[in-house]
């Protein structure tokens, strides 16, 4: 997936919005990133994006998974982990890309959004 792909299924979500991380494109939902380009020396053509704290550890460590992180995000406590789009499957970015958005969405957006995806469920 391109940053443009990856920005335009974001803003598929409610209260999301295109914004800026250090100069790079990203997207806010509620005024908090939930993914931004990331194409520095330590992290080149990557995309950063939210994750749940309790799963950061284990996709970052495990060496079969295209994830990882970066001191930057490790000295401020970040919940972020970076990836590359060309090294992982379109199908699986969408849904690390929807976790990115649940653990980042205001509750009360969140909890509308659930609901109304449960009912077509």
């Amino acid at each position: 997936m391109t940053w443009d792909e990856i920005e335009a299924f974001l803003l598929g979500f409610p209260d999301t919005v295109t914004s800026t991380s250090w100069g790079m494109p990203g997207v806010k939902t509620g005024g908090r990133l939930v993914a931004w380009w990331r194409d520095q020396d330590d992290s080149p053509g990557s995309v950063a994006f939210k994750v749940d704290r309790s799963e950061l550890e284990a996709l970052v460590e495990d060496p079969d998974t295209p994830y990882y992180t970066i001191e930057h995000f490790r000295k401020f406590d970040s919940n972020a982990v970076l990836v590359r789009p060309g090294e992982v499957d379109p199908v699986e970015l969408r849904e690390m890309l929807t976790d990115a958005w649940l653990v980042t969405a205001k509750p009360t957006v969140l909890k509308a959004w659930l609901a109304e995806h449960e009912e077509r469920a």
